[in-house]
């Protein structure tokens, strides 16, 4: 049986384009949550020094900056980690 593709939104792709752009060399991974919403992880090496609410305002500020308010609300969870969150081998 085929899978079936599913063709991501238009405002997806502008917060991941605008989310690797704002912070160079980030990792941004998209998960579908169930009809039009999405989360949002990014890791990225300069939230290390950072808090989680300092992480928080950088990357909702971007998402306010990029998207509509119609699509914001779209957007479930953008999860900031830096390389220090990662397990470790």
């Amino acid at each position: 049986m085929a899978e079936s593709t599913l063709i991501r939104p238009v405002y997806v792709e502008q917060l991941s384009t605008a989310l690797q752009s704002a912070f160079e060399g980030a990792q941004v991974e998209v998960e579908h949550v169930r009809t039009d919403r999405y989360r949002f992880i990014v890791v990225w090496p300069g939230f290390d020094p950072l808090g989680h609410p300092e992480r928080q305002e950088l990357v909702w500020d971007l998402a306010d900056k990029t998207l509509v308010k119609e699509d914001l609300r779209k957007v479930t969870m953008i999860l900031t980690m830096g390389l220090d969150d990662l397990p470790q081998d």
